[in-house]
């Protein structure tokens, strides 16, 4: 500690850029400092990346809490939410210029995910933070008076409160047992379901709604109401501790939720598309646990499509253009959609969730009326709904519907659910009394094509800035102001289509996912692969040996996504190349 004030003193009001100096590792009482990343700017973005070590014995935190990976995930959520509580209460920030002087982590969503912000070894705790230190006058100088104040006092108060379980009051070691039980419960809900043909299940007294469309928080409305099973669909998981959890369980099949508008269907959708991850206790979530491998499908005008094969649902295209091997730069609302589910179910996933409201309605339904105007020929499309059952008959996708307008999908569920002003009700009984039996398909799905393998010179990451006549051997960028579009290489990859993105630092992780990829590939010889191949064997290593054999550039900043959004990235790469066979 004596050293790193000696060190700030010696280079205080220099130059901003000798902040470089402070480059290392220093001793405070009770924990180690060390600077990762240094920028040389006040206010640079990104900031420079710093990390705090702290051993378990000092710690003290109960061994029972790392006795899983769900439940180690859940101390590193409760420890970096810890520490933005810390910063909140303690520092003082944007003390210098252009903002400098200040503490941050990434951006934390309501969900625990995988981050390489927490990591823990054998005898320690590491928690990488943000720091911008500060910088004063006119041109900028560094104010090291102002920096021993962010780490002797502030960051000292900080690490307190965050890491020293003796230290915790009742409410805060409760809270921390919450996290963990959270996991733990979650683990035993994903086991039920996979033993049971289960698809999703929520629990009784779950709070759905959220604060807004662009904000995840809970509703604070305190007139929300908590989500109650139908009898006829309620079931009682019980837990290892000897407590049951009631709720609803959606089978695998056909699901259609309807109602009318603002009754709650989409904040069920939303639920149920949320429930692949694990949520914070108090976010009303908890217990909304949906199957890893569901994907949400939408029409999404204007996206690139690569050699995909449509021709289950779009043939015979005017011009004689194919669609087994499909390309498009700008495609419409039905092929988009037609790609999108093809792509979903090549990366793997075999539950598939749509809103009528984001779908290309000629690709779902062919009415009567436009039947007697358009002859079959002249309607290339074979509408989704002409082939839902085969799709989990032939190849076991189950499906989830949300419809308000399109009965249709009714007469080809296994259960069909009514929102009515947020209170669930199973209406099954009711539909094939009044719309008959289930309406089977005359015609198969035919097959889909062989998964597509990657070419081996996929994924550069060099930009060319052609106005200052330079390159660059590295873009890899998330956009501050569109949270869900990454610049990787001279390539803009657009995201805001892929619902289940949960935060800003997956999108990152997925640049970087791209560049470790592109190294896999090049190293593979000329033998090529299937894009899922090479997805899952990169999760393989990250579930191995976490998620610092990206190489960020700024470790501690990264939260992993799913292979399935990694998938859906690289399918939305314009510059993707597919090996023709």
């Amino acid at each position: 500690m004596n050293t790193l004030h000696n060190l700030l003193a010696s280079i205080a009001d220099q130059s901003f850029q000798n902040i470089r100096k402070l480059a290392g590792s220093y001793h405070f009482p009770g924990f180690e400092l060390g600077f990762i990343k240094i920028q040389g700017s006040p206010g640079a973005n990104p900031a420079s990346i710093a990390a705090v070590k702290i051993t378990l014995q000092d710690s003290a935190i109960p061994k029972e809490f790392f006795q899983s990976a769900e439940c180690k995930l859940a101390v590193a959520d409760f420890l970096i939410r810890r520490f933005r509580h810390g910063i909140d209460r303690f520092a003082r920030q944007n003390r210098g210029k252009d903002g400098s002087g200040s503490f941050n982590t990434i951006a934390l969503s309501q969900k625990m995910l995988n981050r390489d912000s927490v990591l823990f070894d054998d005898q320690a705790v590491y928690l990488r933070f943000i720091i911008s230190l500060p910088a004063k006058g006119q041109g900028g100088v560094f104010d090291a008076e102002q920096a021993w104040i962010m780490l002797s006092q502030e960051l000292t108060a900080i690490v307190d409160a965050t890491f020293f379980y003796h230290r915790y009051d009742l409410q805060t070691r409760a809270l921390l047992r919450q996290f963990v039980d959270v996991q733990k419960t979650r683990a035993e809900i994903i086991q039920f379901m996979r033993r049971h043909a289960l698809v999703a299940f929520i629990a009784n007294d779950a709070k759905l709604p959220r604060h807004s469309g662009v904000d995840d928080r809970p509703s604070p409305c305190e007139s929300v109401k908590a989500f109650h099973s139908p009898a006829s669909l309620q079931i009682d998981i019980a837990l290892a501790d000897g407590r049951s959890l009631s709720g609803m369980a959606i089978k695998e099949g056909i699901t259609c939720i309807t109602g009318g508008g603002y009754h709650g269907k989409s904040t069920l959708m939303q639920a149920l598309l949320a429930g692949i991850y694990a949520h914070i206790p108090g976010d009303g979530r908890e217990y909304v646990v949906t199957r890893e491998d569901a994907f949400f499908i939408r029409a999404e005008e204007g996206r690139s499509i690569r050699d995909v094969d449509i021709s289950p649902f779009i043939n015979n295209l005017p011009n004689g253009l194919g669609t087994e091997r499909f390309r498009s730069d700008n495609a419409s609302g039905s092929t988009s959609q037609a790609a999108n589910i093809v792509e979903a179910i090549e990366s793997g996933s075999r539950l598939l969730l749509f809103d009528e409201d984001t779908c290309a309605t000629n690709f779902l339904v062919r009415d009567e009326l436009i039947k007697k105007i358009l002859d079959a020929e002249q309607e290339p499309i074979k509408p989704l709904y002409s082939t839902v059952r085969s799709l989990w008959k032939k190849h076991r996708v189950s499906m989830i519907f949300v419809v308000g307008g399109l009965g249709y999908f009714l007469q080809k569920a296994d259960t069909c659910l009514l929102m009515d002003n947020y209170r669930c009700d199973d209406i099954t009984a009711k539909v094939r009394d009044r719309l008959g039996p289930i309406a089977e398909e005359d015609a198969p799905l035919t097959d889909f094509s062989v998964s597509r393998r990657l070419a081996i010179d996929n994924f550069d990451p060099a930009y060319i800035n052609r106005r200052l006549n330079k390159t660059l051997t590295q873009r890899i960028k998330d956009l501050r102001n569109a949270p869900k579009q990454l610049e990787y290489g001279m390539d803009l990859v657009n995201l805001e289509a892929v619902a289940q993105i949960a935060e800003a630092p997956q999108i990152l992780a997925i640049g970087y996912c791209l560049l470790a990829l592109r190294n896999k590939l090049k190293q593979s010889g000329d033998k090529p692969e299937t894009i899922r191949y090479w997805i899952e064997r990169l999760e393989d290593e990250i579930n191995t040996h976490g998620l610092d054999i990206l190489e960020p550039d700024y470790p501690g900043i990264l939260s992993m996504p799913r292979k399935y959004e990694l998938a859906a990235a690289i399918n939305r790469i314009r510059s993707l190349r597919i090996v023709q066979e």
